[in-house]
């Protein structure tokens, strides 16, 4: 009777057991349902990442029609909400405005516009070059060589180098100019460019330094030699190029008395294209060289080619033969024919 006794409080032990195991157990699982529920509910409803009327504000700003208002209710967005999640659509929109400015050609707007959202993000390339675009199309030509200056301080290029030295051109600052167009000789790009390199020829010949024209005579011909397959114009204008540096070269020799460098350089301008004064300045340094006989010969040339120097190779040769004959000009006739007949060449 004892053993059946114990044996039934051990079963209902078990049995009580069991049921506080399972209550454990349920009750567990409800409170690990109900924050996953609470999770699910969540992120149905997720909290707005931006108010109704921040939304508004920056769809109504977006529709402006009008340019400038469109950018001062952008401007205004930003400085309301500057942490909103839709201000990359913001910026967006003001870049947008910023091309739409440019393509349309309403420059006086873009420099605006630009300047504005400068404020708001200092040091911006992209920013920048719009302000030097609207500058350089409105005149504003010491806003524009700012600009890209500082755009060269952050991205040196020769392209940009070459819009700030011709800005300076066109401001007539020779010295700038000068200086930034050797920055631009620098880079590989440009060192087939002879008509930059001409443009300094021309700048000193204007100011009648014949040594600095003819230094950067010789940079032209050179830069000319760089160009590949030139096309039919630019063979022509190439033409013209190296008989005009042929001749300052030839003519800045002279006045070094290097008569026979120079007489090389007279021939090579001929080559390029017949001029009386390419004769007249041969027979020159000829006679310097008192070799007279050949001195008469390139003044006939000379005269015979025609232009303005002819009369005065005309009394230069008649000069000289009559020192040579007497005083008189018996058998002068025999230097011209000679003169036809002889090829350019020495």
């Amino acid at each position: 009777m004892k053993c059946r006794l114990q044996m039934l409080l051990f079963a209902l032990l078990a049995f009580a057991a069991a049921l506080f195991s399972s209550a454990v157990a349920g009750r567990a699982n409800t409170e690990l349902q109900q924050p996953k529920a609470a999770a699910q509910d969540q992120a149905q409803e997720p909290e707005p990442e931006y108010s109704e009327d921040e939304y508004n504000a920056y769809d109504t700003a977006a529709k402006e029609p009008d340019i400038q208002k469109r950018g001062s209710m952008l401007i205004a967005f930003i400085q309301k909400y500057p942490k909103s999640k839709l201000m990359s659509y913001v910026d967006s929109a003001y870049k947008s405005l910023l091309f739409e400015s440019s393509n349309n050609k309403k420059y006086e707007d873009l420099e605006m516009l630009a300047e504005q959202w400068l404020k708001l993000h200092p040091n911006n390339f992209d920013t920048i070059a719009r302000i030097a675009e609207a500058a350089e199309k409105l005149g504003h030509d010491e806003k524009c060589v700012q600009c890209l200056l500082e755009l060269y301080q952050m991205q040196p290029t020769g392209s940009m180098a070459y819009n700030i030295a011709h800005t300076y051109k066109k401001m007539k600052n020779r010295a700038k100019y000068l200086e930034w167009t050797e920055t631009v000789f620098k880079y590989p790009e440009f060192e087939a460019d002879f008509m930059l390199r001409l443009d300094l020829v021309q700048l000193y010949m204007d100011s009648k330094d014949l040594s600095k024209a003819s230094e950067y005579a010789r940079a032209t011909l050179k830069s000319a030699d760089s160009v590949k397959e030139p096309s039919t114009e630019t063979q022509r204008q190439l033409r013209k190029v190296r008989h005009a540096c042929y001749d300052i070269v030839g003519r800045n020799l002279i006045e070094q008395n290097k008569n026979a460098e120079a007489i090389k350089a007279f021939l090579q301008a001929l080559k390029m294209e017949k001029y009386g004064e390419g004769y007249y300045y041969i027979a020159l340094c000829l006679r310097k060289e008192e070799k007279i006989d050949d001195a008469m010969l390139w003044y006939a040339k000379a005269e015979q080619q025609g232009g303005e120097i002819a009369p005065k190779a005309k009394e230069n040769l008649e000069q000289v033969y009559k020192a040579l004959h007497n005083g008189n000009l018996t058998g002068i006739d025999k230097i011209y024919r000679r003169a036809k007949e002889q090829p350019d060449t020495l």
